[in-house]
């Protein structure tokens, strides 16, 4: 029977940075000590566990089946000693532990998003706070808010999951853009019909694609992306047309990178809302956060879309 002691939180330390560095040399920086110790540290792990963890050697660090599993638990204990740290300190009214933020990236380009302000007036509190902010696909920070690895998200959710609570928080506008060296470019407006646009290559994010290829009367998309630099990116390249968020477009129309194609026949509104995990455990840090939060977006008198 494996008995948990504390040695093992150091040696799991050691094991989450080997894995979340890509191999023992990349982890030295992060945990300051010699690739010789991070290996004895790793050998001591297996050892205790009774199991290999990672393939190493000449072709590169690679984690095992069993490694991956002791990885995702071990991010699950390191989640759970943060939101201790957090509800002890509540317990004595300090701001202390770990406030683990997922953002979807246009929730961090638009300048009116209330995140940039919440995040200000959290830090004008005393604190002792660890922010940490992940930008990912949505499913994946779905899953690491369901595991208490986020506290927070803040993005857009065309489904919603079990598990999981949502409130509403803003709507924003969406435009179809076309780059300077697409065919659409130069054509006048006036003779543009929502038919002729199924003619051309189409980018889309996969979250979305329900939502924007109906729009264009495409089945489905010529090209997928997971982000809006490397969507912009292609639209860019004059190959293909593809809504972004308005305010991210527009930054691109007036260097004459881009041009908005029928917004006020194709434009539709994305809306955002911030997630927790229901039933998370009371904690002064993210209540607080939460709290700032909601003042942010009441001071920014957003309008119902932006």
């Amino acid at each position: 029977m494996f008995n948990f002691a504390e040695k093992d939180l150091r040696l799991l330390k050691v094991f989450t940075a080997v894995v979340e560095n890509g191999g023992f040399t990349a982890a030295q920086a992060e945990m300051n000590i010699g690739a010789s110790t991070i290996s004895n540290h790793m050998t001591e792990l297996e050892q205790r566990l009774g199991a290999k963890l990672c393939q190493r050697g000449r072709v590169g660090f690679q984690l095992t089946d069993k490694g991956a599993v002791v990885y995702e638990a071990a991010k699950r204990i390191f989640a759970v000693i943060g939101d201790f740290t957090g509800e002890v300190a509540g317990l004595r009214g300090q701001l202390n532990g770990a406030l683990n933020l997922g953002l979807l990236d246009s929730a961090i380009t638009n300048p009116k998003s209330p995140v940039h302000d919440a995040i200000w007036r959290f830090n004008q509190r005393e604190n002792d706070a660890r922010v940490t902010v992940r930008v990912e696909e949505l499913h994946v920070m779905e899953k690491l808010l369901l595991d208490g690895q986020l506290n927070v998200v803040v993005g857009c959710f065309p489904r919603k999951i079990s598990g999981l609570s949502y409130e509403y928080v803003y709507s924003e506008k969406q435009d179809l853009y076309c780059g300077r060296r697409h065919p659409l470019y130069e054509k006048d407006p006036q003779s543009i019909n929502v038919q002729d646009l199924s003619h051309y290559r189409v980018v889309s994010r996969s979250m979305w694609m329900q939502t924007e290829l109906p729009r264009l009367m495409v089945e489905t998309a010529s090209a997928t992306v997971n982000d809006v630099l490397a969507k912009s990116f292609l639209i860019r390249t004059g190959s293909y047309i593809g809504f972004l968020p308005k305010h991210f477009g527009d930054a691109w129309v007036t260097t004459g990178e881009l041009k908005s194609v029928l917004p006020q026949v194709l434009g539709w509104s994305a809306a955002y809302y911030i997630a927790t995990r229901k039933g998370h455990a009371a904690s002064l840090l993210m209540d607080t956060f939460l709290k700032d939060f909601w003042a942010a977006l009441e001071a920014a008198t957003i309008e119902q879309e932006v």
